[in-house]
């Protein structure tokens, strides 16, 4: 690991549920004006840390095995939605305030203010210069769709983000599993 590592605590998901989100949704948005996600980098971001220190990933796993007792929930992937046209995703509605409240206690044990407001996603694309038009009717295509899926929430992962002319690359520090 680098003296300072892209840094951010995520709930990742299954190869498998990686795969058919990739396949359902992201396969339909188009090339021209869109960069997609790539499929092994889908997740639900809880809190983004930035650059830290290699010395700091103890105490943050430290401080991050205080959540071993927060317990385990049923969350749903079930809508598509947007932010302000920039970023194209898949989120929750069952199971929306457990990711809100792990997130927000994640926050208070790791001692980190979060200025935005927490809104758990799938990022699936970022607009790379495709129209409010091109933009929309993507969103629209991916809505008829109506992908649901149910999933189990058991813990999350510290990751590690390695940014390359390719995209981000992402790697698993440490996890904390819930004790359910």
């Amino acid at each position: 690991m680098p003296e300072n590592a892209r840094l951010f605590f995520a709930v990742n998901f299954s190869h498998e549920l990686k795969e058919r989100v990739f396949k359902e949704l992201v396969e339909e948005i188009p090339k021209n004006g869109f960069g997609k996600v790539g499929m092994e980098n889908m997740h639900v971001t809880l809190v983004f840390l930035g650059y830290c220190g290699k010395e700091k990933i103890a105490e943050l796993e430290k401080q991050a095995d205080a959540l071993k007792d927060f317990e385990g929930f049923e969350a749903e992937l079930n809508c598509i939605g947007h932010f302000k046209g920039k970023v194209l995703w898949l989120g929750t509605g069952k199971g929306t305030e457990e990711f809100n409240l792990l997130a927000k206690k994640l926050c208070k044990a790791i001692a980190v203010e979060n200025e935005e407001e927490f809104h758990a996603h799938v990022t699936l694309a970022r607009n790379k210069g495709a129209t409010k038009k091109e933009f929309d009717e993507a969103v629209e295509k991916l809505r008829k769709k109506k992908f649901f899926e149910k999933i189990r929430v058991r813990g999350f992962d510290l990751m590690q983000s390695t940014l390359t002319g390719k995209g981000p690359v992402y790697k698993k520090v440490f996890s904390v599993e819930f004790e359910e």
